[in-house]
């Protein structure tokens, strides 16, 4: 059972990683690079006087998320927290980044078969069969980090993510900084568009949250990198052991160069699994001296953004 089991999921996740290319090269082919063209040829250097310096925080969710507007409650109240404790920063939380056209997965044609995934893992979380929302994106994870097709899949989410800050008053030339925080393979997502964002004169950085992610040229884009980790978060450790740009032996990757150059910085934040209520995001679980894994989080997070803003 479990061998069949196993070989079931190896079929469904080769079957995504082979026909996800489809969907970024097709969305180019159509109208992806007239779309493109236009959103950023946008973009000026006059910024008007009275605007005064914003920070942005941009928040992209794991591989078991089905839309940008479907985060989980978790997720959800954590951010609630966050917008609280950062009063000058705004926090967007509404691009799905498993997409290049933002459609979540409720907004397709398939739409009756990722709700029923849904609800099953909502009623029957013992039956592994919800795990196809999760490889579905884990596929567009690995096309991101693919050299071949993840430029035309990451512009696209840049422009979306590019939509998105100035539905929320971003400022085009401004240079605000732009802080992207992936969880999990949200990382992957947003060293990809942050190539692009970068390009556009946008300062970024990537706060990532037991991140899932690659040696992708975005980190020599990034400002910094805060790669933050739970110390029973054994998930996250598929980054550095998948990817050879990851590992010691490569030290002129991006990866490599970065922390060379100082723009990497690791913490272990605390006891969190990768996910779930004892996750990064937890509400219930606590640590040792009382605090909420949610709130060890958090605390991170901002402390990392009021140490930025200083600077």
């Amino acid at each position: 059972m479990i061998s069949w089991l196993i070989g079931s999921v190896a079929v469904i996740l080769f079957l995504f990683v082979l026909l996800s290319p489809l969907e970024s090269l097709r969305w180019w082919a159509d109208k992806g690079e007239k779309e493109v063209r236009g959103t950023f040829e946008l973009v000026t250097s006059e910024v008007e006087e009275e605007h005064r310096s914003h920070r942005f925080v941009v928040y992209l969710s794991g591989v078991g998320v089905l839309g940008g507007d479907e985060l989980s409650g978790r997720e959800i109240a954590w951010l609630d927290s966050l917008d609280d404790d950062l009063p000058d920063v705004c926090v967007v939380a509404d691009v799905f980044p498993y997409s290049v056209d933002n459609r979540g997965l409720l907004q397709r044609a398939t739409v009756h078969l990722w709700k029923f995934l849904d609800n099953a893992r909502r009623q029957w979380r013992s039956n592994p069969i919800h795990f196809i929302i999760n490889i579905r994106n884990i596929a567009q994870v690995l096309v991101s980090s693919d050299p071949r097709y993840g430029p035309t899949q990451s512009i696209g989410l840049a422009q979306e993510l590019w939509r998105s800050l100035q539905r929320h008053g971003y400022v085009p030339g401004s240079g605000d900084p732009v802080y992207l925080v992936g969880f999990s393979g949200g990382a992957q997502m947003a060293l990809g568009a942050g190539w692009f964002l970068s390009g556009l004169g946008v300062p970024v950085s990537l706060i990532s949250v037991g991140g899932i992610f690659s040696d992708d040229p975005g980190l020599d884009r990034m400002e910094h990198v805060w790669d933050l980790r739970g110390s029973r978060d054994t998930m996250r450790l598929l980054g550095p052991v998948a990817f050879p740009g990851r590992w010691p032996t490569a030290p002129l990757s991006s990866w490599g160069r970065a922390r060379r150059e100082g723009r990497v910085t690791v913490r272990t934040i605390g006891p969190m699994k990768h996910d779930a209520a004892k996750g990064y995001f937890g509400r219930r679980a606590k640590d040792d001296n009382g605090r909420t894994y949610a709130d060890l989080t958090r605390e991170e997070v901002v402390g990392i953004l009021a140490l930025d803003g200083t600077r």
